[in-house]
């Protein structure tokens, strides 16, 4: 059976590529929603008032040691 791979060629059209730029930026504003939230949350939770580089960096640690297990998962 001979599969028809013709379509990998194909240039996607204008509103095509306009469709997806749209997603993509929708799906990063709502990561970087979701991070400030997720920030807030652990300022909240650890009492963390002030923002200085030293609580910045563990929660920056925190947030990357979850997307390492999210991705050791997949």
């Amino acid at each position: 059976m001979t599969l028809d791979l013709s379509y990998i060629n194909e240039q996607p059209s204008e509103a095509q590529e306009e469709a997806v730029k749209k997603a993509v930026e929708a799906e990063c504003m709502r990561a970087i929603s979701t991070y400030l939230n997720e920030v807030a949350d652990t300022m909240d939770a650890n009492g963390i008032e002030n923002l200085n580089s030293a609580s910045l960096r563990a929660m920056a640690e925190q947030f990357n040691q979850r997307l390492n297990n999210d991705q050791n998962k997949n």
